[in-house]
């Protein structure tokens, strides 16, 4: 029952949890960057910090992820987006919806808030107007999390921050979850510590994966 009731110490599917040392295997020799010139792509998970991910579009994978850290100022993330010439930023709508709101209209066209609907089937649903995506939460961490496990993912050479990366990435489980009530079953993925680089790497990857017709294609997690 949902990984033993309240995911205490119990067995997960290994296709449905990464590990560590998978995580960490894709570091490379590369250090984590301080600028790129692009185009890269971020994604931002908000917080009392806000935890983020830049990557860009590498021949042979899906991603080289050029830089990973923490931070609490609106105005440092700015920075990242001059710094790595960003096209297109993903970053949580909530719970700072006004302060991410604002930030998305000093960068308009290229920074959105992202809204989960466990509604929305396929390609995500951008709204320029509104400034926003939706995305079903399981589907995009389904296609995220098979970037990792495919090791389609160039990550910066290991270091303490990329160390927490791999442990975070570690703390979200896909579990199949059964609704009592109507005795329906679907898979979602569950919290088991702190998940904010995970997140953020979703995010980086939903804004990556735009204008993509197959970003759902290797996601066979069934």
């Amino acid at each position: 029952e949902i990984y033993n009731s309240k995911l205490a110490q119990a067995h997960v599917a290994a296709e449905n949890r990464l590990s560590y040392n998978e995580v960490i295997s894709l570091c490379g020799n590369v250090p984590t960057a301080d600028k790129d010139a692009g185009p890269c792509f971020l994604g931002a998970d908000v917080g009392k910090y806000i935890h983020c991910v830049i990557g860009k579009k590498y021949p042979d994978k899906a991603a080289q992820i050029v830089y990973i850290g923490s931070f609490p100022e609106w105005e440092y993330l700015g920075t990242l987006m001059k710094r790595f010439n960003v096209s297109r930023a993903v970053i949580d709508g909530l719970p700072e919806t006004r302060l991410a709101r604002s930030f998305a209209e000093a960068h308009k066209g290229k920074v959105f808030l992202c809204f989960y609907n466990e509604h929305q089937k396929g390609g995500y649903a951008w709204h320029d107007e509104k400034l926003t995506v939706q995305a079903n939460r399981t589907e995009s961490l389904d296609a995220s999390h098979a970037e990792l496990a495919g090791g389609k993912v160039m990550l910066p050479r290991e270091c303490s921050t990329l160390q927490e990366f791999a442990r975070q990435c570690t703390n979200v489980a896909r579990v199949l979850q059964r609704d009592p009530d109507t005795g329906s079953s679907k898979y979602v993925y569950l919290q088991t510590g702190d998940d904010h680089y995970r997140h953020a790497f979703n995010y980086e990857a939903m804004a990556r994966q735009h204008g993509s017709n197959s970003f759902f294609g290797n996601c066979d997690l069934t």
